[in-house]
């Protein structure tokens, strides 16, 4: 696994569209892809799209959500909703999607100021993310809700406002 400390995370724009279409994900359930994220985020304030970089190098992506629709998942009117995360296939399994994860409350806390807590949906059958989530500080709040395509477990982090 190569040194993480160097990761950068930031919100995209549009002029890193070219290295969003050159990001490829594997086919799976459990994400989109991130030019489709940034599409729909273009029209949303509340969607903020969040490239994770090593270098020159775009290994991660997801979106950060803020306001009501985090209400469906939680009471928290201070909590920020992370979806869409995936890490670049050329950079699976090289420890990219838990330091993005690491990074993350940092980020939070420093553009989010007023957020205390991030809150994610993962589907009931993919152990691999719940595991890494896990490790990553999340918690299972062991509640579930039933989207379009099956049941999702929300997990939650709590976050130490500075």
């Amino acid at each position: 696994m190569g040194e993480m400390e160097g990761l950068i995370l930031r919100e995209a724009t549009v002029g890193d569209i070219p290295m969003i279409e050159d990001y490829t994900i594997e086919e799976t359930p459990y994400t989109v892809k991130p030019m489709d994220g940034m599409t729909e985020s273009l029209h949303e304030s509340e969607k903020h799209p969040i490239l994770v970089l090593d270098g020159d190098k775009m290994v991660s992506f997801f979106i950060l959500q803020t306001g009501d629709a985090i209400l469906n998942y939680g009471s928290n009117p201070h909590a920020i909703l992370l979806k869409a995360h995936s890490v670049d296939k050329r950079y699976l399994k090289q420890g990219y999607g838990k330091a993005s994860m690491e990074k993350l409350p940092k980020f939070v806390n420093e553009h989010f100021p007023s957020i205390n807590e991030i809150i994610l949906l993962i589907n009931h059958d993919n152990i691999s993310g719940q595991m890494m989530y896990i490790k990553s500080g999340f918690k299972d709040t062991k509640n579930k809700v039933k989207e379009l395509d099956g049941y999702k477990f929300i997990y939650s982090k709590a976050l130490v406002l500075h």
